[in-house]
């Protein structure tokens, strides 16, 4: 589900509810597990440097200046003020790849194509 979320970041950023959506391939059907879920794929994603947190304000992607960990604690009270309701699109976080997660995402697009 990582690289699924990593190959969706290479032509648009990723929002919250759309790593949610992603959760759904798991057979999760509780809200507060696919929720947990998410929040560690971002987790993941963000320590491991393949993806930055931040906002959007309709042109571009503006990174967060925090620490990973200071992003993985807003993302995670974020969400939990929504409860078991899937946040609106970009309420929570817009993500972006690094360069290093665009080259996974790429690899996984070339693979799952060929």
């Amino acid at each position: 589900m990582v690289e699924d979320l990593l190959a969706n970041g290479i032509d648009d950023l990723v929002y919250e509810a759309w790593v949610y959506t992603i959760t759904g391939r798991s057979g999760l059907t509780d809200p507060t597990s696919r929720r947990q879920l998410a929040i560690g794929m971002i987790a993941e994603v963000l320590a491991s440097g393949l993806m930055v947190a931040g906002e959007f304000d309709g042109a571009k992607h503006q990174q967060w200046e925090v620490s990973t960990g200071a992003e993985i604690m807003r993302i995670t009270e974020d969400w939990l003020r929504w409860g078991d309701q899937v946040p609106t699109p970009g309420s929570v976080v817009w993500l972006a790849l690094t360069p290093a997660g665009r080259e996974v995402g790429e690899a996984v697009l070339a693979r799952e194509s060929g």
